[in-house]
């Protein structure tokens, strides 16, 4: 699924700008992974929400257009896929400025080249 390599692409902008601060886990087949609490559906995690906001960031995008590229995914998936609130979104946003994955110029957020 195209959502795997997303993450696996955030893995490595962890793995090589901010691993010293994280505390990366160790997962199943030798990976390693930031994991949500049981209490929290995965699709709910801020590392997933970020996977798939890169997904959308293929072009410079505005805020605006996408959370509505967001929502149209949300609504094309609502059986499956709970609905997140804007201010989780906007958390998953920060993530991915913070780790360095988006960068925001001119009202624009579009992804960084990866090293």
């Amino acid at each position: 699924m195209i959502i795997d390599e997303y993450c696996k692409e955030l893995e490595e902008i962890i793995d090589s700008k901010v691993s010293r601060n994280f505390i990366l886990l160790p997962g199943r087949g030798g990976g390693r992974m930031l994991t949500p609490t049981k209490n929290l559906h995965e699709d709910k995690a801020i590392l997933k929400i970020g996977a798939r906001i890169l997904s959308f960031l293929t072009f410079p995008r505005t805020l605006n257009s996408t959370w509505e590229a967001y929502g149209e995914f949300q609504n094309q998936e609502s059986q499956n896929i709970p609905n997140i609130q804007f201010d989780t979104f906007i958390l998953a946003l920060d993530f991915l400025y913070m780790i360095g994955a988006i960068e925001y110029q001119g009202d624009l957020l579009r992804r960084t080249k990866s090293d």
